[in-house]
């Protein structure tokens, strides 16, 4: 699917299923949460994969179903979950059980909310935050190497509980898929504790930094956070 598509998703999402339904010429299908619990008003987007601009959009009902109909084409099927958390507004996509693409005949795709796991093509990325390690200029350590824990502060973004967790960029810039919440950050290289404040910041730099991602950095990434490191 050309990468187009994908932009033009972004930026018009701003404007059990039955089985005794006739599926014909119709995509439906339910939503739901990593508990089983339906998710009401969720903006449901088939999108045609061949031509430009060309998409159908529904929300879903109380019991997180939706149903569309569909015309000759070929589509592909997205969800999309906007939700306001500490007073950002964020829009996550939602995990499909079957990403695959349809005709006129229909399909059926139900998707569930997941925090963590690498999207499905042809949506790219992860389900989780994303993270960026920036050095103050002047202090040069091997950012690979520097052991962060994420200690969750109260619920997810979904509710449910968090739990601590202990990740290295790997890459020695980002890491990747943290379920979105709110965190107190810490860091440690070679047994010592790093400073850390955000990235492009005048704030003082401190042992342990409380933080939330960011819904959008603009010309930078989606649900992130970037921050910044001194010894």
């Amino acid at each position: 699917m050309k990468r187009y598509i994908l932009s033009i998703i972004l930026l018009n999402f701003a404007c059990s299923h039955n089985t005794d339904i006739d599926r014909s010429g119709r995509v439906s299908g339910r939503v739901q949460d990593q508990r089983g619990s339906p998710l009401v008003d969720v903006t449901i987007l088939v999108d045609n994969s061949i031509f430009f601009n060309s998409y159908l959009s529904t929300k879903t009902d109380r019991q997180g179903q939706y149903t569309l109909a569909v015309p000759t084409g070929s589509w592909y099927a997205f969800a999309q979950l906007s939700k306001i958390y500490h007073d950002r507004q964020y829009k996550l996509y939602l995990h499909p059980d079957n990403f695959a693409g349809f005709g006129g005949e229909g399909a059926v795709r139900n998707f569930t909310w997941k925090l963590a796991g690498e999207r499905l093509e042809p949506l790219p990325g992860y389900y989780g935050g994303l993270i960026t390690v920036v050095n103050f200029p002047g202090v040069y350590l091997e950012s690979e190497e520097i052991v962060f824990r994420f200690v969750p502060e109260g619920e997810l973004i979904d509710g449910s509980p968090g739990e601590m967790l202990i990740r290295k960029a790997l890459d020695g810039h980002q890491i990747q898929d943290i379920p979105i919440g709110r965190y107190t950050l810490t860091a440690h290289y070679g047994g010592k504790q790093l400073k850390l404040r955000p990235w492009n910041s005048n704030e003082a730099f401190q042992e342990s930094l409380t933080f939330d991602f960011e819904p959008q950095i603009a010309g930078q990434c989606d649900n992130c956070f970037m921050v910044e490191y001194n010894q």
